[in-house]
């Protein structure tokens, strides 16, 4: 059975656990790719020996890691760091034109070193570097702070270079209903992190269970709407026009939150801006208000088809925000 990771170092925490019960598994990451390719650098997929975390695309690419990982783990082969290279037309018989590598790097008890080495960085919510290299596939990879090089994922004659970070954004969303629920089902399949707030325990049990969902059962909503600095995005669909509301009131100022977005008509988006206004908030801070949200999406007022809407809008405005993140990042290493 193959599970999706939490986040893209969400590998760290499985290798770990598999490592400290020494359960041996294969770690296979995506180290270069040209053409058409499913997946991009730096995707990763956690091979057992019956179980799997992650993916780098699905397909007969993947099925070929998963056999080679499969067959390091019942001893075919050397227990050693290796490279795996397909063109994916000739090779597999695939309509991508592409060719694609993955480095497999074995996973086991000797590796709980390194291992928590990464995840102690990354639990102080900074970024890192490693290096796995293929001149000495018998080393453990080196770990070391990021540099301008490290940026993007480069593949090299002598190792791969890999940036690591907890970089998936945080999602609020404030309400377990049937939109939220239908939400937290495909945002279960997104790269973001979704927090669910709602008071009520019988519409928190109905929320689905994933590893990039966090279900928190909440009496005051309002003081966890402002305590949410590190959150990049909330979504508001509570029971309640008036919480709705007050919690519009404790969002809009923060700008932390880059996206703010509202359920609801034309109507109740037109009397919450009024009275925002009326209850002093700054012009600039209601034009950041996303209402009615999901406008652009397909036609359909099924929980789903919301959810659809509202979850690609959501990621259209991340990705801007992530993009400009990025071109001042390069600017500054430059």
């Amino acid at each position: 059975m193959i599970h999706a990771l939490p986040s893209p170092s969400g590998w760290v925490d499985y290798s770990i656990s598999s490592a400290e019960q020494a359960t041996r598994a294969v770690l296979a990451i995506v180290s270069a790719g040209r053409g058409s390719t499913p997946r991009d650098h730096g995707t990763s997929i956690l091979i057992l020996e019956d179980d799997a975390h992650g993916t780098i695309g699905g397909g007969e690419f993947e099925r070929v890691a998963i056999e080679a990982a499969r067959a390091m783990l019942a001893g075919n082969g050397i227990w050693r760091r290796s490279v795996l290279t397909c063109a994916l037309g000739p090779d597999l018989g695939q309509c991508c034109g592409g060719v694609m590598s993955v480095v497999l790097q074995p996973i086991d008890v000797s590796s709980i070193k390194w291992l928590r080495k990464i995840k102690s960085v990354l639990d102080a919510s900074s970024p890192v570097q490693i290096f796995f290299d293929k001149k000495y596939p018998d080393r453990p990879p080196r770990i070391s702070a990021p540099t301008v090089q490290s940026i993007h994922p480069t593949d090299t004659d002598s190792g791969f270079l890999l940036l690591v970070e907890q970089n998936w954004p945080k999602v609020a969303l404030f309400g377990a209903g049937h939109v939220g629920r239908a939400l937290s089902t495909i945002a279960s399949q997104l790269p973001i992190r979704l927090s669910v707030f709602d008071q009520r325990t019988e519409q928190c049990a109905l929320v689905p269970r994933a590893d990039n969902l966090w279900i928190e059962q909440s009496i005051d909503l309002l003081a966890k709407a402002a305590q949410l600095n590190d959150f990049r995005a909330a979504l508001i669909m509570t029971h309640s026009h008036q919480l709705d509301y007050e919690l519009c009131k404790v969002l809009l100022p923060n700008a932390a939150i880059r996206h703010i977005g509202l359920i609801g008509s034309n109507s109740k988006s037109k009397r919450f801006r009024k009275n925002l206004k009326k209850d002093g908030l700054r012009e600039s801070d209601i034009a950041r208000l996303t209402c009615p949200i999901g406008q652009n999406g397909p036609p359909g007022k099924e929980p789903g088809t919301i959810a659809l809407a509202v979850l690609s809008e959501l990621l259209q405005h991340l990705t801007i925000h992530s993009n400009q993140l990025n071109e001042q990042s390069i600017d500054a290493a430059a």
